[in-house]
């Protein structure tokens, strides 16, 4: 794999201009984020990064991710029913609020 080396000068307070091949392999503009993240040889790599609004969270815990992994497993494998009319989705909603619960509900911590 060839390897490009590229010097950067630091200004007063710390700060440096990415070359633009650089931003554009990482494939980050003004405003983006950028992780500066340690290796476990002692370098750093500069990672693209995006932050998650506080009340989208929840979709990233990972009891979240294997609970939707669960379902979409059990959507392709044909365990869904489609409803054509209001009424018909109500009866199935009503239906299903009579059958157990298949998993136990979490306490909240």
């Amino acid at each position: 794999m060839a390897t490009a080396t590229t010097f950067l000068t630091l200004d007063k307070k710390g700060r440096t201009t990415l070359p633009e091949e650089v931003r554009q392999a990482l494939g980050v503009a003004a405003g983006d984020f950028l992780l500066l993240e340690r290796t476990d040889r002692g370098s750093y790599e500069l990672v693209p990064a995006t932050l998650v609004p506080n009340d989208q969270l929840w979709f990233h815990h990972p009891e979240m991710q294997a609970r939707i992994r669960r379902a979409e497993g059990e959507i392709a494998a044909g365990g869904s029913t489609r409803t054509e009319t209001p009424a018909e989705a109500q009866v199935l909603l009503d239906s299903l609020k009579k059958q157990p619960r298949r998993y136990e509900k979490h306490p909240r911590t």
